[in-house]
């Protein structure tokens, strides 16, 4: 990647406090850690938030949610059990258009989750208060679902440098392909310039578990982005990200830590990305502009991940998904289910033929015949849900859960939420409009209360599917999200909105100067042959 003149150079040059190791740390470490001195920043931050940093929480105050939350009853359970089937109702979402947004963001905001929310303990069946829950994710963009505990601590997500090479320029490790013809991108050649794929798979072992063999667990950060074929191979993606910047700071003599530098850029970047390409997509500019203004959070300040972002609002994404996909010149019309089938037994490790097309998922500018979009988000889920293998009846059921979990939990009615946020809540008649007779009928149901105290998820549909015709959040979906991302990243005291001087994306990007997901997967180098 040649350098034009006067361009910000890739590498920062680590202070000194900052980057502690040696080669000859390393090298010891590599034989075990006792007595080892390693570099700090090699391990997840936990002195950067000393409080409340493992529990999930409320944006709200209790009076809010108490005066407009749904109680906790058999007749509301079922009230919302209905609702449930009714959004999971197939063939309901027959007709309905595609929007704006590249699907690739679908699955984007997915591995997002997965970096900072994991939720093992809320039921169902009782009401709970969430401040009781522990989030088994760091509430922070800092990639653990991608980096895991450190080269120190979890070797073996690594992929160690040989000693001919600068012992920090750690890699991660790469899954091989089972063989099976050619996949991935054609890049201007389309078919004809796919080639056999041997290492665009997330690494993999046998699955102790399996006593007849044959299954293959993911050796990454974070088990849940190998449950589709899509995030699976977005995960890849990340780690080939740090593993071309490890290249790129071994060909410019980085003289620091380049483990270290290597994680902050592909995290920086990560961040920036986030903001400025998915957030403004999902929630609007203007939304998070005042999300940047308005929340204020010093490094290190209290934060519990609200449960009206994580129950509510970031569940935006399952009314996003598609029925069926393309994903290469093989595989031109794929239902859901294959998207899930070709992630499990017997088809790991990942197909070659299977390797996905990114440039079908992102607008990299590399033509393919078909470019996937994401469906408008609205209170319909998609019908490939429901032939998951497994998963028999995933509609409903995921919608069901959603929202019983947010009555278990007492999430505030989306009109407390707009109220809370000092805007003007969605009338009767704009909840209802374009529905179904007998969802509108249910609505009615009981003196009409879901109509008065709408179930927070279903209200951040309806809001996105009526005042923004489903092609971002509405203004309460929008508020909660954009939100919830800048407090997060402005109480991290290591983000890119802390980077002394103000961080400017120095990476190679469409727009010099910005960096989105599309600039991302091209310079990972998976968007050619």
């Amino acid at each position: 990647m040649a350098e034009k003149k006067n361009a910000r150079p890739l590498a920062w040059r680590a202070r000194p406090d900052d980057v502690k190791a040696s080669a000859a740390a390393l090298s010891k470490s590599r034989q075990g850690l006792h007595g080892a001195k390693l570099p700090l920043f090699w391990f997840p931050f936990p002195w950067r938030t000393s409080q409340c940093v493992d529990k999930f929480g409320y944006m709200t105050p209790p009076s809010l949610r108490a005066s407009s939350r749904l109680p906790f009853n058999a007749a509301n359970r079922a009230l919302l059990d209905q609702l449930g089937d009714m959004m999971g109702d197939p063939g309901r979402e027959t007709g309905i258009a595609d929007s704006p947004i590249p699907a690739g963001f679908t699955y984007v905001g997915q591995f997002v989750d997965h970096d900072i929310t994991l939720d093992v303990q809320s039921t169902l069946d009782a009401a709970t208060d969430a401040e009781t829950i522990n989030n088994m994710r760091s509430p922070s963009l800092e990639l653990d679902s991608l980096y895991a505990r450190g080269p120190a601590l979890d070797p073996f997500v690594y992929d160690f440098p040989p000693v001919t090479s600068p012992p920090t320029a750690i890699k991660f490790a790469l899954g091989s392909n089972q063989q099976n013809g050619p996949g991935g991108p054609g890049g201007n050649a389309g078919a004809a310039g796919m080639v056999e794929k041997r290492d665009f798979d997330v690494p993999r072992i046998h699955n102790p578990l399996d006593p007849a063999g044959g299954s293959l667990t993911a050796v990454i950060g974070d088990p849940r982005n190998d449950e589709n074929l899509i995030v699976s191979q977005f995960h890849h993606a990340m780690l080939r990200f740090h593993n071309r910047i490890v290249d790129e700071l071994v060909t410019q003599n980085f003289n620091g830590d380049i483990f270290v530098e290597a994680k902050r850029l592909v995290t920086h970047h990560y961040q920036w990305a986030v903001v400025h390409d998915f957030l403004h997509r999902i929630c609007g500019a203007a939304a998070v502009t005042a999300a940047m203004q308005s929340v204020v959070a010093p490094p290190g300040s209290p934060f519990r991940m609200p449960v009206e972002f994580s129950v509510a609002a970031y569940r935006f994404g399952h009314s996003m998904i598609r029925d069926r996909y393309w994903l290469n010149h093989n595989f031109v019309n794929q239902p859901l289910s294959d998207i899930f089938a070709f992630i499990r037994k017997p088809n790991l490790p990942v197909r070659s033929n299977w390797v996905i097309d990114f440039n079908a998922f992102f607008s990299t500018g590399v033509p393919v015949p078909v470019f996937n979009s994401a469906r408008k988000i609205d209170s319909v889920l998609a019908n490939g849900l429901e032939s998951l293998p497994g998963f028999s009846g995933m509609m409903a059921v995921l919608a069901r859960r959603n929202l019983l979990r947010g009555l278990a939990l007492g999430l505030p009615s989306g009109q407390a939420m707009a109220a809370f946020f000092g805007l003007a809540p969605m009338t009767a008649a704009q909840l209802t409009a374009g529905l179904p007779a007998n969802e509108v009928a249910l609505l009615n149901a009981s003196g009409g209360q879901l109509l008065k105290k709408t179930p927070l998820w279903y209200y951040v549909l309806r809001e996105a599917a009526v005042l923004q015709q489903g092609d971002q959040l509405g203004p309460v979906g929008a508020a909660i999200v954009a939100r919830t991302f800048v407090r997060m990243l402005k109480r991290d005291g290591s983000s890119y909105l802390h980077w002394p001087g103000g961080f400017v994306p120095s990476l190679p990007a469409k727009t010099p100067g910005q960096f989105g997901f599309a600039d991302l997967v091209t310079f990972a180098g998976i968007t050619q042959p």
